[in-house]
């Protein structure tokens, strides 16, 4: 059975992948009643589940007492056994769920594989991507994972975030989200209109995953000074200068017929998921 520990999340977000989930990462983590844990994706009830729930709670330990607490985890939304495991530890959580069209989610989930270098060439093209990576499409099929999550939380603790509407209005989607979590709804981020995240290449895979693993561990408790000081003193500048590249100077742009046909093998899924969530999702549909 689950602890009864205090530190218990309130919220779980759960994807999906490359969904605007770093944006809202931010924005709850600015909010003074509402608390997350330094690392953003924790992916216990994904990858790490056999560390158990105590392992899980400390993550949560030291954030400060406030009215809403959890994390987010892309990996949750299409993990089979993720929604079980979350309804069995916290049957009442918040579950926070944001989604952009699927074949703009393929496309950058592409790019990031190449940015982060799991993904190597000669040939970076996105139908090699296709070829080479099931999940690509597997993450988009919104509809079969939605209804996997309604198996085990009823609707209304479920919030569908579209990252149409945050690209139209952040500042509603910051209050929807705020109100949906019992918190402040008048508070307003300043990271409102950031962009996290953004699409770009490196010329070398290894010197990114080296800046990727310094990154990762300054985000920890009390060692956030150090990527600042990074900044300041000029690092973080160079390194853009040296390593990185625009996407489209490796990637060549995705045939009109892979996206037709990619499209065309998302048409189910999205008409279902415009029915589950009642509302329409016409651009989403275009040829």
């Amino acid at each position: 059975m689950p602890s009864s520990s205090v530190n218990r999340p309130t919220y779980i977000g759960i994807g999906a992948q490359k969904c605007a989930s770093t944006w809202l990462h931010q924005i709850l983590g600015e909010h003074p009643q509402v608390a997350v844990p330094a690392i953003k994706e924790v992916d216990f009830f994904s990858y790490r589940f056999d560390h158990g729930y105590q392992w899980y709670e400390r993550g949560f330990s030291s954030t400060r007492a406030t009215l809403a607490r959890g994390e987010i985890s892309p990996s949750y939304f299409s993990d089979a056994a993720a929604p079980a495991r979350a309804a069995q530890y916290l049957p009442e959580a918040k579950i926070l769920l944001s989604l952009r069209d699927p074949v703009e989610r393929a496309l950058s989930n592409h790019r990031h594989e190449v940015r982060v270098g799991h993904f190597k060439g000669p040939d970076f093209s996105f139908e090699a991507g296709l070829k080479n990576n099931p999940m690509y499409v597997e993450q988009g099929m919104y509809a079969t994972h939605l209804r996997n999550w309604l198996r085990h939380f009823p609707r209304d603790n479920i919030l569908v975030i579209l990252t149409d509407d945050i690209d139209a209005d952040p500042l509603a989607v910051c209050r929807s989200t705020f109100r949906f979590l019992g918190v402040d709804e008048a508070y307003v981020p300043s990271g409102l209109t950031d962009r996290y995240n953004p699409s770009f290449a490196t010329r070398w895979s290894s010197l990114g995953a080296l800046k990727d693993a310094v990154y990762g561990a300054t985000r920890l408790p009390g060692l956030r000074w150090v990527w600042n000081a990074a900044a300041g003193a000029g690092l973080r500048s160079m390194y853009r200068g040296i390593n990185v590249v625009p996407s489209s100077a490796v990637i060549p742009p995705p045939a009109a017929q892979t996206l037709r046909e990619l499209r065309e093998r998302f048409l189910p899924e999205v008409q279902e998921l415009e029915t589950m969530i009642g509302r329409s999702l016409a651009a989403w549909l275009k040829p």
